[in-house]
């Protein structure tokens, strides 16, 4: 409060120091001192009129101070205040402020009289008209102080927060605030009852509404319908009318305007929407500092003009409270204030007994009442206007604090009032996590309650305390009567579960005794009889399903596969490179036995190439006719080759140490040297394209793995690179591109998210392989990756979810020399190439397995050797009928 502001506002001050020096006693307290009551020893600090002397001394002696040198001070005081004219004081202001003009305030509304005349025209003509306007617009003004005095014959005025059900039988209902009807009532059923209610009325209606909420009016068909030709725009004044507003009254009230302040508040208010409460506001502030019957443009600017008059007259009104008053006086407006969704936030009238009846409660809301910033009447309260809530800064700040916390309130306050209009019903207590967000709510600095919400929650509480008592109580009563029967069938069935358990495990135990035994036949016939070897393999599983019985099948399958010239060079090109098209099984030559493959690919006219490295040399392979043919030669030294397996359109060589040449291979007579990787400070031991040939992946003797855009080779673009710290023996790129996969020299397999090329992220790492990982690569749709093991076997990982792959199954077989693995047709047919040129596919659908196992079976296992070799181990079982 600025308490330089006048003499009157300074002699309150003081006396609120007086208080707080005498201890800060309540108003209660020296009320009982002075034998006054605590609301006319609240008014006397509060600065709004001087005090009598005799209540200005008994405040001075309640709080010990010097009477002699207070009453000296008051006469002082009240020369200085008394008005030139009393009668001034008592006269009606000529300005509502921020409230809305009444229907008692006719005489005081100018400026819209064109506006009217539209508006009883379209009365006339239809039954049902929505005026639209911005918030400040001047709705309620123009429906309740123009239009009524101007219509014959009865008129009921209303809003949704007075009553769901309006009085339908005047000639003319004016619905004012209609945007209620979807701030306050959350049921869309009553909302749409109401608006049925107001469009079959057989009286003429008109509605005020907000235009922010135009949009909400579209949600029902049949008000979209009456809306149509039947709506008024209120927008902003003219000039001329605003010169009508700011005149007009000072004249009716004996008062003139200067010249000089019609020409500011015009130029200040012309073309802007929603200033009208703003305008009335500093025209009413500016008439109470008017010099006699002027109001001066210096009054004006004393009171903060348009932009600043509410907010100085509602924070000089706020910080005239007393410390525990301006906590009420915070809680006062949050409850008066409905949260906006998506909308600006709206008033809200409060019911009064929603809030306590208390001294300082009745001191803080008269206070606001005078300052024109609520208003009251009977059994409610409400924001004077909701201009006050846009314009308050300290108000804007209450409301961005917590708003989650206020909206946790309006739920307590209507549950604490619906409990109260059903008799305190138990059944409408809070319970459970609604009960505890409103406790921790209440909980939190300067929040109040009214009585009605503390005794709401303090039954609630009360009633879960003995919800939890009698819980505790049954809970003990039906532990006690388990333990007694659990006793008496623990005696009575503990032979019984001995029994059967050891029935369960002698059996368990069997079983895989006899499956062991089993796949040891198997495995002990497989050269001698192979057809007898798959049979006995799937009997053990029969025996005792499990994963290892399940991969042994697998592996007796893959057994069955042989490592065939026939389906070298070009059958692998197909299955690695484009697992859709039909495979080649023509056999082909690669050349010398010590010739080592390294990539294989397929161009766009059906050529296909291959790669080998020999004694630090490379040579491209032509091996699309039976007999293959040396196209080109590289190095020496050549460390690594490798061709781009889409479309063979480019391959890479590392020569040396760290470089590595990216070659354009579209005309396979003419090679060209298209580029060179930079940044390759260490030797490079790994090299691999993507599957789509877009995308180069290196990896060095440090276990830096970098990836490379070669979309363009003659322009390679580093895209990440990922620091491992392992010995990367090999990797493979998704065909989206977004997961990496790595083998170490430890067996490790471990997969990474590269989405993000500037921070890639490991999904998941797992000792995969005894030796070392020689090869992995992932199925086309990115729900399977295969992994191949140094001497070891070939493993199917499902991997819809990378950062948890699970092992699909695991196949013993030689994998020596497997330089690269990928998929055929499903994602269980894992096809895998070997550096002598031969290729092998691995079936991992068990059902598949089985069936082509058995599709070689010309005779099936007699009763005689099901004795021989499986013996006692489980009944006759013939796995291929």
């Amino acid at each position: 409060m600025d308490v330089g502001d006048s003499p009157l506002l300074r002699f309150a001050a003081d006396l609120r120091s007086l208080r707080d020096k005498a201890g800060g006693h309540s108003y209660r307290q020296l009320g009982a001192r002075a034998h006054y009551s605590a609301t006319t020893l609240s008014d006397a600090a509060g600065g709004r009129r001087l005090p009598t002397l005799a209540v200005t001394l008994a405040y001075v002696r309640a709080c010990e101070g010097d009477v002699a040198e207070w009453e000296d001070r008051w006469r002082r005081v009240a020369a200085e205040v008394q008005p030139a004219d009393p009668a001034s004081e008592e006269a009606h202001p000529p300005y509502a402020g921020l409230a809305a003009y009444g229907t008692e305030d006719a005489e005081w509304f100018f400026g819209r009289d064109h506006l009217l005349d539209d508006l009883e025209r379209r009365i006339a003509r239809r039954r049902f008209v929505a005026v639209f306007g911005a918030s400040g617009a001047g709705k309620s003004s123009l429906l309740r102080a123009g239009l009524v005095p101007r219509v014959a014959g009865r008129v009921v005025i209303t809003s949704p927060s007075e009553t769901a059900d309006p009085d339908l039988t005047a000639d003319l209902l004016i619905v004012d605030q209609f945007e209620e009807v979807f701030t306050l009532w959350p049921d869309a059923d009553r909302r749409a009852a109401y608006v049925d209610a107001l469009l079959t009325a057989r009286c003429k209606v008109v509605i005020g509404v907000r235009a922010d909420f135009y949009g909400h009016c579209a949600q029902h068909p049949a008000l979209v319908e009456a809306l149509t030709d039947g709506q008024l725009l209120l927008g902003p004044m003219g000039p001329e009318e605003l010169r009508q507003v700011i005149m007009q009254p000072a004249v009716k009230a004996s008062c003139t305007v200067e010249t000089a302040l019609v020409s500011r508040l015009v130029a200040d208010a012309t073309g802007q929407a929603g200033v009208l409460p703003l305008v009335s506001h500093a025209l009413l502030e500016t008439w109470r500092r008017r010099r006699g019957t002027t109001l001066t443009l210096a009054g004006y600017e004393a009171a903060g003009g348009i932009q600043h008059a509410i907010a100085q007259t509602a924070e000089r009104t706020y910080t005239s409270l007393e410390r525990n008053q301006r906590a009420l006086a915070r809680q006062v407006f949050l409850r008066l204030t409905a949260l906006g969704d998506g909308t600006e936030d709206t008033k809200r009238r409060l019911p009064r007994a929603e809030l306590d009846h208390d001294v300082d409660v009745d001191v803080v809301l008269d206070r606001l009442a005078h300052a024109r910033l609520l208003t009251l009447d009977r059994d409610s309260v409400e924001i004077a206007h909701e201009a006050l809530i846009r314009s308050w800064p300290r108000l804007r700040g209450w409301l961005a604090e917590d708003r989650e916390g206020l909206r946790t309130m309006r739920r307590l306050t209507e549950a604490a009032a619906t409990w109260e209009s059903l008799g305190r019903d138990p059944d409408a207590l809070y319970r459970g996590s609604r009960l505890d967000a409103a406790v921790e709510w209440t909980r939190r600095d300067g929040v109040r309650t009214s009585a009605q919400e503390r005794d709401f929650l303090a039954e609630s509480l009360q009633a879960r305390d003995r919800e939890r008592v009698l819980d505790h109580r049954r809970t003990r009563r039906l532990r006690q009567l388990v333990a007694l029967l659990a006793v008496l069938l623990l005696l009575a069935g503990t032979a019984v579960v001995l029994a059967i358990d050891a029935q369960e495990e002698a059996a368990a135990g069997w079983k895989s005794s006899a499956a062991w035994y089993v796949a040891n036949q198997s495995q002990g016939l497989r050269s001698s009889d192979p057809q007898l070897a798959d049979q006995l393999a799937i009997a053990a599983h029969h025996l005792n399903p499990n994963d290892e019985t399940r991969n042994g099948v697998l592996s007796a399958h893959a057994t069955d596969e042989r490592d065939m010239a026939t389906r070298a060079a070009f059958a692998s090109a197909q299955a690695l490179a484009d697992p859709d098209r039909e495979r080649e099984t023509v056999p082909r030559v690669l050349g010398p036995a010590q010739e080592t493959v390294t990539s294989i690919a397929v161009d766009d006219a059906g050529r296909a190439f291959a790669t080998t490295v020999v004694d630090g040399q490379a040579k491209v392979w032509d091996v699309t006719d039976v007999t293959a043919e040396v196209v080109h030669t590289f190095g020496p030294p050549v460390d690594r080759i490798t061709f781009d397996p889409a479309r063979a359109r480019t391959l890479a060589v590392v020569s040396g140490p760290s470089a590595v040449a990216v070659w354009d291979w579209s005309d396979p007579a003419r090679p060209v040297e298209a580029a060179r990787l930079p940044d390759q400070p260490r030797p490079v031991v790994g090299l691999v394209y993507s599957p789509d040939g877009t995308v180069l992946v290196t990896a060095d003797v440090m276990g830096v793995v970098r990836l490379w855009d070669v979309v363009d080779p003659r322009r390679p673009v580093l895209l990440t690179q990922v620091d491992t710290g392992k010995d990367v023996t090999a990797i493979a790129l998704s065909h989206d591109h977004r997961v990496l996969g790595l083998g170490t020299a430890k067996g490790e397999v471990r997969l990474y998210d590269v989405t993000d090329r500037s921070k890639p992220a490991e999904l998941w790492a797992d000792k995969a392989h005894r030796g070392a990982v020689q090869a992995l690569g992932f199925h086309r749709g990115g729900t399977a990756l295969a992994t191949v093991g140094a001497q070891d076997k070939v493993a199917l990982w499902d991997v819809s979810n990378p950062r948890r792959p699970a092992e699909r199954g695991r196949i013993n077989g030689l994998t020596e020399g497997v330089y690269a693995v990928g998929f055929g047709t499903t994602a269980t047919d894992v096809v895998t190439s070997k550096s002598n040129g031969t290729t092998r596919a691995w079936e991992f659908d068990f059902a598949t397995a089985v069936r082509e196992m058995c599709d070689g079976v010309t005779t099936g296992i007699t009763r005689e050797e099901w004795q021989q070799y499986v013996g006692a181990a489980g009944e006759y079982y013939r796995p291929c009928d």
